[in-house]
């Protein structure tokens, strides 16, 4: 059926509606269908994991563990904080008059939130930012992938039997001309992305139009870096796993590794021999399998890259590892495929410098067996989200902000920075009293001004105390001109 732009705006204008009633309801009432979602997402996972491993190709065991699990930690993480993070906040104003005031900081729902759903993780990636917004009083509107539009209204369906008003949170078309006319539309007030940094910068120059702000979690290239003290085996079977989840189609999957010298042909070894054994945890779907033939070929006439998977042409269960150097990195950006390059390097530093040459900054690893190395180290890293002797599985934990920098992005989703997001604040700053010298004050005023900025910015208690001196005497003998 072709896409219908009145059908979608009619939608958006029941959300607008919704959302106004919804925004309403004190928290503790957004809260209840959460929790009841969080049950249905517990008492019955199967029906809804054979939607997610029909329509993207993996299997019920990683639809359960890496879709469904993480979503009912979303839930979780909402029930114990929501209620902390979305309360006001009190603060004494003091702007330029002593004892002015109090002032109270709101977090208000932005309205109707457009979240554009990947299809690599489309009920994770979808049921995350979209609780996080209906907590926070919104109206949320999802646009799918054309790829995962099945599961998508799988996720849809669950929200209203968990209660969630039916006009509050709708699917609407998934063709890509729905996508840029919702990313075009003055009837929202938000935008969520996931997805290639292309299509992201042509969602933000469509948000710009109305002046609309989004959150986009763009490309990774993610890094790994393994020290030379690293556990070697825990390094290896860390981005193995990493690299054959989800058929390596997760955007912070290990597509970069810097290994130091001491131990990289121990690494290079055990790596290739285990992504020689095993097969993708989901077979290439036929659009991947011709990028990576593609792929394949490119890096088979790069200097230095020497493969190290012994795969075939159109072979959709082997990942690709490559040993190389700076020609096979830069020919590997920006692959969205189960491919790796592992690059030795002296020391930690030759690894930053190589690390900084992609624009991309989305998620890495550090392995080390000394923890302080491996943290100082991470600090030093432009990614937004960093693993400690793990690869990938930090990006569900649902108390841990996951966001980007550069060519992947900015903006976070997750933890309590990802539901602030879905708000904007409103402070309401309440004057006390009538003392109101600044209304009238003019020059004659200047020593009066000068007495308050030295009693409250003085470098001494001493120098602060006498201003609070002058500033009394001042006030005393103050005179508003007539």
């Amino acid at each position: 059926m072709p896409f219908n732009p009145e059908e979608m705006n009619d939608a958006l204008r029941r959300a607008r509606l919704a959302q106004s009633a919804w925004s309403a309801l004190p928290l503790s009432a957004r809260l209840a269908p959460i929790r009841a979602l969080r049950s249905l997402l517990a008492s019955d996972p199967k029906p809804l994991a054979e939607v997610v491993a029909k329509e993207i190709g993996k299997s019920r065991f990683e639809a359960i563990s890496t879709e469904i699990l993480p979503s009912a930690e979303v839930c979780r993480f909402l029930l114990d904080r929501a209620g902390s993070l979305l309360a006001p906040r009190r603060e004494v104003m003091r702007g330029t008059m002593p004892f002015t005031g109090s002032a109270v900081i709101q977090h208000l729902p932005w309205g109707v939130v457009a979240i554009l759903v990947p299809w690599n993780y489309p009920l994770f990636l979808a049921a995350g930012p979209t609780l996080n917004a209906l907590v926070a009083g919104n109206a949320v509107v999802l646009k799918a992938s054309p790829r995962a539009k099945e599961t998508v209204a799988a996720l849809v369906q669950k929200l209203w039997d968990a209660g969630f008003p039916r006009d509050l949170v709708v699917a609407l078309d998934s063709s890509d001309e729905a996508g840029r006319a919702l990313t075009a539309s003055p009837l929202i007030d938000k935008i969520v992305f996931t997805g290639g940094s292309s299509t992201g910068r042509s969602v933000l120059a469509a948000a710009a139009k109305n002046l609309v702000p989004a959150t986009v979690e763009l490309s990774g290239y993610d890094s790994v870096f393994i020290l030379r003290d690293a556990n070697v085996k825990l390094a290896a079977d860390a981005v193995t796993f990493g690299l054959r989840l989800n058929g390596g189609r997760t955007c912070i999957c290990p597509r970069r590794v810097f290994v130091e010298a001491p131990v990289a042909d121990d690494f290079i070894s055990q790596l290739k021999e285990r992504l020689n054994r095993l097969k993708l945890s989901a077979p290439m779907d036929p659009q991947t399998l011709r990028e990576a033939d593609a792929f394949a070929e490119k890096l088979s006439t790069t200097p230095g890259a020497q493969m190290q998977v012994e795969r075939r042409a159109g072979e959709k269960e082997k990942a690709l590892m490559l040993v190389g150097g700076r020609e096979a990195l830069a020919a590997a950006q920006g692959n969205f495929l189960p491919a790796i390059v592992v690059t030795q390097v002296m020391d930690a530093e030759d690894a930053l410098q190589l690390d900084r040459e992609s624009p991309y900054a989305l998620g890495g690893s550090v392995f080390s067996q000394n923890v302080a190395t491996a943290v100082a180290l991470a600090s030093r890293l432009r990614a937004g989200i960093i693993g400690i002797n793990e690869c990938v599985v930090q990006a569900a934990e649902a108390a841990l902000p996951f966001g980007g920098t550069g060519e992947s992005g900015y903006g976070v989703r997750g933890g309590d920075e990802g539901l602030m997001e879905m708000t904007r604040p409103q402070s309401l700053a309440i004057a006390r009293g009538t003392f109101r010298p600044h209304h009238v004050a003019e020059s004659e005023a200047e020593d009066f001004v000068l007495a308050l900025l030295r009693a409250r910015h003085s470098g001494s208690w001493l120098a602060r105390v006498k201003g609070w001196f002058d500033y009394a005497c001042e006030g005393i003998s103050w005179k508003p001109p007539k």
